[in-house]
């Protein structure tokens, strides 16, 4: 599939062929040959079919038993892996479906030559059983394997299913699972992570009512068949506009007759099909260099018609020319097929694809990596998703040098030099991603993960782009001849034979002679940060000699090439492989001296480094290293031949301030450098005064443990205050993916207020110090967090107040959990205690609301000036007590309180409950003290802006005289919101997308 997730291999190899493709690394491989009958009921969405299939053990052990895949029990219920997995990446749909809207296989009888055979299931996956053979199938020997099945076909969550009567019939019948060299291979269906199935030949038969057009694996049998769809693509062939198609896409009436297809094929390992009575057909073909002529379909609704007839041209390019990179294409046809899916943007199966038509290249390209080389792509995704996308990219800069993910950027002048971007090579662009996960230790190695293991954005980002990155740049190091030879070597030896990582790397180092180690198990298989410097230059009359430095934990070697002064490359040379040991980290290289300028490491964007302030030297100059600063908005990208501050206008305002007017400049959140900045300027034309944020930190990226540890200093000023706060934070643990994330962060801060303050003291400094601790986890139905801090805080008072310290600690634990796909239930608990017992300390901790000390929260009114916008009066920030309503109450021992909220049906409101305990307290209510130890509130909630902006409308509780509202205006005035501004910072949103 083209960026996102992908689907399933099946079936097995014809012994003669098997026989052939033997080698000493493999002297051995499973066979199974199928032969299937399935109907379709289009009303019920369900199959009724037979299988037989016949099963060769040509391993050296004795089979008890062998494991079967019964995939369609994915879509069973909610304790699948793929209903496990759905949530972990943050889909609800499949949590809440009706049991109608679900999928199963069953009505199985299984018997292995004509004896019955019991079958058991995995206790933990019922799409997993192992068939236990009635007597030991020993080496050599063949066994036949029947079994009935129905199959209940879901609606589309993933991969297999329907959406209305547009059929997606894949991963549908019992099969067996791979066993080979490495074990038995039984394996959950997954919806992130494909599938990995025997090679062999199938035999189907499909009968369904005779109006569907169905696109499948195999060479149709059916001439009549064959006429029609020949004739559909004659017609289809005549529109030319989207006018000529229309817009229709209802499904017409099923024909009450019904036709048999049928299907075979030889040197697969899967088998898929897809229907629908909608189908427009368009038909072409290729000849591959061989003479060989392969024909190429079409299958697409009346939806972006005017894009499918492009793709049918996208499906002949990729059949030429993965043929002319990769190796010849051994089968009869090629179909790409418009899908109702909903993974990915595609789904490839043996010699057809569901795709967008913009995915066409990459999906049909499948038919190589996946199909016919059939790695193991659950356990090594890279070996088909990545190297796939090496060759797409291929077929897409043949014609255009800018093709990449942001191509439409760089072909307009104006947005790339407005976004800093003129004159970069697409390669630039395809990098930023991977920098933004890697300069942020989110990233995760190419090779020896998982499919499963990987994070959301990983999947796509590491898995498809980083490994064509580095294939390209594999390419350019070793020559695209000597890079093109070895992929057709390893494709010839390897194909139908499920090679692994160390199978393609043999091949490689044997076609090209040379060890390459330092790319399959150094550059894939670990998240090392390369870097290389031009390390010193010696000019003479005829020569530029540089030196050049690997400043990485691991070998690699990079392109040098020589710059006019134009910046145009006059000529390029590689290292040889620096770093294998501590003499040879360095290497020299001779150019000529004509028309020189500069030297520059990597013009072309090939090496996978994060940092190129050290790439480019100028010969003459007193900075000869320096690269020219440019000022441009939003964001940058990693370039060698200039450094770039990025900028945005901002706005702010409060009723101290009133308006402010600013900018924001800082080094780019693409890629986070070892040190990092921000300086936000803003102008209070109320005050005359500056105010506005300041903030460098230092970023380490620990090479274990701690994922991340950024010290820095944070100063801000508004409101005539000004706070200076330097911390420490530590992200934990290594891996960002599948375990609970911590954070333990350590900070000083001083408060300095010029007004009068929370104290009623003028010009007063407060120092806090702080220890937090917070971990969260969870999935996209139930999430929770927990966390501890812990404050020491000293008043610095005016000469004539004695200074009172106080040390509190404070505990929450939120539970969130949605019953529906939109709609969820909130419980948190908070406690906060003061260690230390002063009668006359002045802090307190807020039933409703925190005194926000460490000025964590942006208030609109913070000095209470206003009636409308007062901090915590009106505005509350959430944090301490929690309550919804306001209720003056503090105390200076100890505070619990318990809050709930929860969403109601159908309406965008939620209710809300506070419960909450105080040992010493102050309570004012009507101009007088009211003694009080236990408070409640209960409520509205309207989110204008959910998480953003709320307001909270309290009908009972402790506030009102006598638990309810004596007015109408007793009521309004009590209204509250909240308003989260945090939760749009860029640069927290990017964090959070890019950890997913």
């Amino acid at each position: 599939m083209k960026k996102l997730l992908a689907g399933c291999w099946l079936a097995v190899l014809p012994l003669a062929t098997l026989a052939q493709t033997r080698s000493a690394a493999t002297p051995w491989q499973q066979q199974v040959n199928y032969s299937i009958d399935v109907s379709l009921d289009d009303q019920q969405h369900v199959l009724t079919g037979k299988e037989e299939l016949q099963y060769t053990n040509n391993s050296p052990s004795k089979l008890t038993f062998i494991w079967f895949h019964l995939w369609p029990n994915a879509y069973r219920d909610n304790t699948t892996a793929f209903a496990k997995q759905q949530l972990r990446n943050g889909k609800l749909d499949f949590q809440f479906a009706k049991p109608d809207q679900r999928g199963f296989i069953d009505q199985l009888d299984f018997q292995v030559d004509g004896q019955t055979a019991k079958l058991e299931f995995d206790p933990n996956n019922p799409d997993i059983a192992k068939l236990i053979l009635p007597k030991p199938l020993a080496a050599g020997e063949k066994a036949t394997i029947t079994t009935p099945f129905r199959v209940k076909l879901p609606d589309s969550f993933s991969r297999m299913g329907h959406v209305g009567q547009s059929y997606q019939v894949t991963q549908w019948y019992p099969k067996p699972a791979v066993f080979d060299r490495k074990g038995w291979h039984q394996m959950p269906y997954l919806d992130q992570g494909e599938f990995f199935s025997e090679y062999g030949s199938f035999d189907v038969r499909i009968t369904l009512p005779s109006n569907y057009t169905v696109g499948a694996t195999g060479k149709l049998q059916n001439p009549d068949e064959q006429q029609r769809l020949d004739q559909l693509a004659a017609a289809t062939a005549l529109k030319k506009t989207q006018q000529d198609f229309g817009t229709d896409l209802s499904f017409p009436a099923s024909a009450s007759e019904t036709k048999t297809l049928h299907y075979v094929q030889d040197r697969v390992h899967d088998f898929a099909w897809f229907a629908d009575k909608r189908f427009n057909v368009l038909k072409s073909g290729v000849t591959l260099p061989s003479g060989k002529q392969v024909a190429s379909w079409a299958l697409f609704t009346n939806s972006g018609a005017q894009r499918w007839i492009k793709g049918l041209q996208d499906v002949n390019d990729a059949l030429t020319y993965y043929s002319q990179w990769v190796g010849e294409y051994p089968y009869s046809s090629a179909t790409a097929v418009d899908g109702a899916l909903s993974a990915g943007s595609g789904m490839e199966y043996p010699m057809i694809t569901v795709t967008q038509p913009d995915a066409i290249v990459h999906e049909v390209g499948h038919n190589w990596f996946y199909g016919i080389l059939g790695s193991n792509e659950r356990d090594n995704p890279w070996m088909d998703e990545g190297v796939n996308s090496y060759v797409e990219a291929r077929v897409a800069e043949r014609d255009n040098p800018l093709a990449g993910q942001y191509e439409g950027l760089l072909r307009s002048p104006k947005a790339s030099a407005a976004l800093g971007i003129d004159g970069l090579e697409a390669n630039a662009l395809n990098q930023v991603l991977y920098q933004a996960s890697a300069s942020r230790g989110l990233d995760q190695p190419v090779a020896g993960v998982a499919s499963a293991e990987y994070g959301t954005f990983n999947y796509a980002d590491i898995v498809y782009t980083k490994t064509a990155m580095l294939l390209k740049y594999l390419a350019g190091f070793l020559g695209q001849e000597k890079f093109d030879n070895a992929m057709h070597a390893y494709y010839e030896q390897w194909q139908f034979r499920h090679p692994y990582p160390e199978d393609m790397q043999a091949v490689f180092e044997q076609s090209t002679g040379q060890q390459l180690d330092w790319f399959f198990k150094d550059m894939l298989a670990t998240t090392n940060r390369y870097n290389a410097a031009v390390s010193d230059l010696l000019v003479t009359n005829s020569q530029v000699k540089v030196l050049i430095r690997n400043d990485s934990p691991a070998p690699f070697a990079v392109p040098v090439a020589t710059l006019d002064a134009q910046g145009k490359v006059l000529e390029t040379q590689w290292t040889p492989l620096l770093g294998r040991s501590e003499t040879d980290e360095e290497t020299q290289l001779d150019f000529r001296r004509e028309g020189v300028a500069a030297v520059v490491i990597d013009p072309m964007y090939l090496t996978p480094q994060l940092n190129r302030s050290d790439d480019r030297r100028a010969l003459t100059g007193t900075f000869r290293g320096a690269r020219p600063l440019r000022l441009k908005p939003l964001s940058s990208v990693e370039r060698w031949d200039r450094a770039t501050i990025n900028w945005v206008p901002v706005l702010g305002a409060n009723t101290s301030d009133k308006f402010m007017l600013g900018a924001a400049f800082y080094n780019s959140p693409l890629n986070i450098k070892r040190i990092s900045y921000l300086a936000m300027p803003m102008y209070s034309f109320n005050r005359n005064e500056l105010n506005g944020i300041g903030m460098l930190n230092i970023n380490v990226l620990p090479a274990s443990l701690a994922r991340q540890i950024v010290t820095g200093v944070l100063v801000q000023r508004f409101e005539r205050y000004r706070k200076i706060e330097p911390s420490i934070t530590f992200s934990l643990p290594k891996s960002a993916y599948n375990a609970p994330q911590h954070m333990l962060k350590l900070a000083n801060t001083s408060i300095y207020s010029q007004d009068a303050n929370e104290l009623q003291q003028a010009r007063t400094t407060t120092s806090i110090q702080t220890v937090e601790y917070q971990v969260r986890g969870g999935n996209a139905l139930q999430t929770w967090n927990a966390s501890v801090e812990f404050n020491h805080l000293t008043p610095s008072l005016s000469e004539d107040i004695a200074s009172r310290e106080a040390s509190l600690l404070r505990a929450s634990a939120t539970y969130q959990r949605f019953y529906s796909p939109k709609k969820r239930v909130q419980v948190r608990l908070f406690g906060g205690r003061f260690l230390q017992k002063s009668d006359d300390q002045p802090f307190i901790i807020g039933l409703s609301g925190s005194p926000d000390y460490r000025r964590q929260t942006f208030f609109l009114d913070r000095q209470q000036i206003s009636d409308a916008f007062t901090a915590q009066t009106h505005q509350t920030d959430d944090r301490d007590g929690a309550f919804k309503a306001y209720l003056p109450v503090g105390s200076s021992r100890w505070l619990s309180t318990l809050n709930v909220q929860a969403d109601l049906p159908v309406t965008p409101l939620s209710v809300f409950a506070d419960f909450g305990a105080a040992k010493e307290r102050f309570v004012v209510a009507n101009g007088r003290d009211r003694s009080q130890r236990l408070f409640y509130d209960a409520g509205f909630v309207f989110p204008v802006f959910k998480n953003i902006l709320q307001f909270y409308f309290p009908v009972a509780g402790s506030q009102y005289e006598n638990g309810l509202p004596s007015s109408r205006k007793d009521f309004t005035d009590r209204i509250r919101f909240t308003v989260r501004f945090d939760q749009l910072n860029p640069l927290r949103i990017l964090d959070e997308q890019l950890g997913k």
